[in-house]
């Protein structure tokens, strides 16, 4: 669920909901700034008053994001039998579908949905 008002998505979990809306861009080694999840709580908590957020905990973790907005898809220039699906930054999930289609039309040789030359692991 996306919350337009506040800026946040919510996503089912096994064990409860995760937030999420913020990016923080900063080198890999840098250290999470805590203060954008904290700031997601207090939306969540906005929205759903009763929430209980006992046993939380706050994550964050590195996306691959490529230079021109566009993901890498396609097969290795150096390595044949690789083929790459990556960089897809914060729409992964949305691109899943599409991207793994098309790694499997590659993959057995059968021509491909879309142009992938755009998406080429070689276009840098």
């Amino acid at each position: 669920v996306l919350y337009g008002d506040l800026y946040f998505g919510l996503t089912p979990m096994a064990d409860g909901l995760r937030l999420a809306g913020t990016v923080e861009l900063a080198s890999p080694d840098a250290p999470p700034n805590y203060a954008r999840a904290d700031n997601l709580l207090k939306s969540a908590q906005r929205l759903f008053p009763d929430i209980r957020t006992g046993g939380s905990t706050q994550w964050m973790g590195c996306r691959p994001s490529m230079p021109d907005s566009l993901p890498v898809i396609g097969q290795s220039p150096v390595h044949k039998s690789v083929y790459f699906a990556f960089g897809h930054g914060h729409l992964g999930l949305t691109g899943a579908a599409m991207t793994g289609k098309l790694i499997a039309q590659m993959v057995s040789g059968r021509p491909t949905t879309i142009d992938v030359e755009p998406y080429a692991p070689d276009r840098f």
